[in-house]
């Protein structure tokens, strides 16, 4: 991350995130979505311009509760330790979009324990398949002084095709005023449903969110 104060998005009281201006933002594609200063994205999952708010969330009993700890990464990560690498792996931040187990099986094994085998792979592959952890829940260092590696971009927000949003280089501040720990990657629910709020656990793969830029329910 930089060292200049980062740009921020807000959870508002059982309402939609609020964007400070700079904060770009982009379809699946990474193709710009035109916004002028401050913008607010839905995160009930129910607006009908989508990815924006259009007050849904007043109408459909959204429950825009908070769950996500605020104590810090170092504090909530796992550590596995390789020639080269140490993969560190933060469960409370998954989204569960499965590039690791997909694209890197001798690595990160599903339904094993441990589930990370951090001599599994080259390091570059290691290094190549973290980077697309959309939600930052898995970080690398190849030093010795712990700090995550990561590739600084941004600050924007993906708007991921039927999965949460994908937030670079920004700061999330709680509806009570305080921020969360600082990370490079973040996955923010907006689906409405994750029991992990702000961020997403994966719950939209489960009660069958759908919204892809352009469709009858987007905003393109």
């Amino acid at each position: 991350m930089s060292d200049q104060t980062p740009k921020k998005i807000t959870v508002t009281d059982g309402g939609p995130y609020r964007v400070e201006e700079g904060v770009s933002i982009n379809d699946h594609d990474g193709n710009p979505i035109a916004v002028k200063g401050v913008y607010f994205m839905c995160r009930c999952g129910g607006s009908k311009n989508k990815p924006f708010c259009d007050g849904t969330h007043n109408s459909n009993n959204f429950n825009g509760q908070e769950f996500a700890s605020k104590d810090t990464a170092a504090d909530r990560r796992d550590s596995y330790i390789g020639d080269g690498v140490t993969i560190y792996d933060d469960r409370s931040r998954c989204a569960h979009a499965g590039n690791c187990t997909d694209n890197l099986a001798s690595v990160f094994k599903l339904g094993t324990e441990p589930w990370v085998d951090a001599n599994g792979a080259s390091v570059e592959d290691i290094i190549r398949v973290i980077r697309t952890c959309p939600s930052g829940a898995l970080s690398y260092t190849t030093s010795d002084n712990g700090d995550p590696e990561e590739a600084g971009s941004g600050p924007s927000v993906i708007v991921a095709v039927d999965a949460p949003y994908q937030t670079r280089g920004v700061l999330v501040e709680s509806g009570d005023g305080q921020p969360y720990d600082l990370r490079e990657r973040q996955a923010l629910c907006r689906c409405g449903g994750s029991r992990n709020k702000p961020f997403c656990d994966g719950t939209h793969w489960y009660i069958g969110f759908k919204h892809q830029m352009g469709d009858e329910n987007g905003a393109g």
